[in-house]
């Protein structure tokens, strides 16, 4: 079906045809009608492009989402139940700053650079201060996420932490998209209509939209990250004793006036004593859990395991080990 899903203020996901624009169903009717035996009937849609009704808040669209919330928690892999369950619940007064929850497509494109691997035994702070070499290539990123925003401040926050802060937010879906580059790097020019400019950057912007799946990824996996809110919980109160150790510290170190011409150092970059170690304890938890499976597999499984390395799919290698691959790239062919 050719239309759109609008996240509607009586907490309903609807359906609106690109035939009938006076009026919207809802999904849950249109499912219950023509596809009441399909668990992966909400699949149909993923790519549909999204709305969001005005003054909606985070809390009406997971009331909206309910209906299918198994089959979300298992795409986003985060319990979507529980954070239903959690909006639910009576909240108090808020704290946080943050007046809405925007959500806003952005690109990058930067110039690439490398540095040689890090050595075994070498600290993060003498690898991240190496010098860096430029290649002929570039860092292209985009991405869809959900922030917390305040009038008159150009910050974007995190919404991560505790959904009962967040939950009453109106949420909004952000209608210009922008690509993002370094002045130094000069692939956008200031001098060209259209092209903005920041401290550092330039960038343009132009019209977007969303697909149900990109909102769902947005708010989910970019906004509250975690993978239910007692997660969030605990990490939150984990960064708010961090911090009042680390302003326990600042208190004992003494002020020092800065130097005039401070500004004008290269940067530094240190890394503190710690700072990898939740990451680090990740990747073995990870690490650990992945050959329980594996093991498993090898002594259940039917289908046989690959041993060592799989070559992937590339371009054709020329006839001549001397000439170098051929790559196409919007109808030229690039030799590298």
């Amino acid at each position: 079906m050719e239309g759109k899903l609008i996240f509607c203020s009586d907490a309903i996901l609807r359906f609106q045809s690109d035939y009938d624009e006076t009026s919207a169903v809802p999904l849950l009717s249109i499912q219950n009608t023509i596809a009441n035996t399909d668990p992966f009937f909400l699949l149909r849609f993923f790519h549909h492009t999204t709305l969001i009704e005005e003054g909606r808040t985070l809390a009406s669209i997971f009331l909206a989402i309910e209906p299918w919330k198994a089959l979300l928690a298992a795409y986003l892999d985060r319990d979507v139940g529980a954070y239903i369950d959690e909006v639910r619940k009576p909240s108090g007064p808020t704290t946080w700053d943050i007046e809405w929850i925007g959500i806003d497509r952005r690109s990058s494109v930067y110039r690439a650079y490398k540095r040689q691997e890090m050595e075994e035994g070498e600290d993060f702070s003498a690898y991240f201060n190496r010098d860096r070499f430029p290649t002929d290539e570039f860092d292209i990123e985009s991405s869809c996420d959900a922030s917390g925003f305040i009038k008159g401040d150009k910050e974007r926050w995190s919404i991560s932490g505790d959904i009962h802060e967040i939950k009453n937010l109106p949420v909004i879906l952000y209608s210009k998209q922008t690509l993002m580059t370094s002045a130094k790097d000069g692939l956008l020019k200031k001098s060209i209509s259209g092209v903005k400019s920041s401290k550092h950057s330039c960038f343009v912007y132009g019209d977007t939209s969303f697909s149900f799946s990109g909102v769902m990824e947005a708010i989910f996996i970019s906004g509250l990250f975690f993978y239910a809110p007692r997660d969030a919980a605990g990490s939150l109160d984990e960064l708010k004793a961090s911090l009042a150790g680390l302003e326990e510290e600042l208190a004992e170190v003494p002020e020092t006036e800065s130097a005039d011409n401070e500004t004008d150092k290269e940067t530094t970059i240190v890394v503190a004593e710690g700072a990898f170690d939740s990451l680090t304890a990740h990747m073995e938890t990870e690490a650990e859990e992945w050959q329980s499976i594996k093991k498993l597999c090898q002594r259940e499984g039917e289908l046989p395991i690959r041993i060592g390395s799989i070559k992937m799919a590339e371009p054709a290698e020329p006839a001549e080990p001397a000439e170098p691959a051929e790559l196409r790239l919007c109808g030229k062919i690039i030799r590298g």
